[in-house]
């Protein structure tokens, strides 16, 4: 039996992160961000940076918290997709 505690492979870019290239809207330079972040501020001009992110087991799954830790649960609970769509 899988240890929730090791966590699921659902949220493995979640905890493990890893870094992906987005372009900036306004100057068109590519700009870093981490998988577990939804924002980012440009380097090159400064412009503030949103990830689109789906659903995440984080909105359904009632290990979650425990899976990611809760500092990261927190972070990404306040800017979760599924809550906005809801309002």
């Amino acid at each position: 039996m899988m240890s929730l505690f090791k966590g699921c492979p659902g949220a493995i870019n979640i905890r493990e992160v890893v870094p992906d290239d987005i372009d900036c809207p306004q100057c068109g330079r590519q700009v870093e961000i981490w998988s577990d972040e939804l924002t980012a501020r440009c380097p090159h001009c400064g412009a503030q940076l949103s990830r689109q992110q789906g659903p995440a087991c984080i909105d359904w799954c009632s290990f979650a918290e425990q899976c990611i830790g809760p500092e990261k649960y927190e972070r990404l609970k306040k800017t979760s997709p599924a809550e906005e769509d809801a309002s």
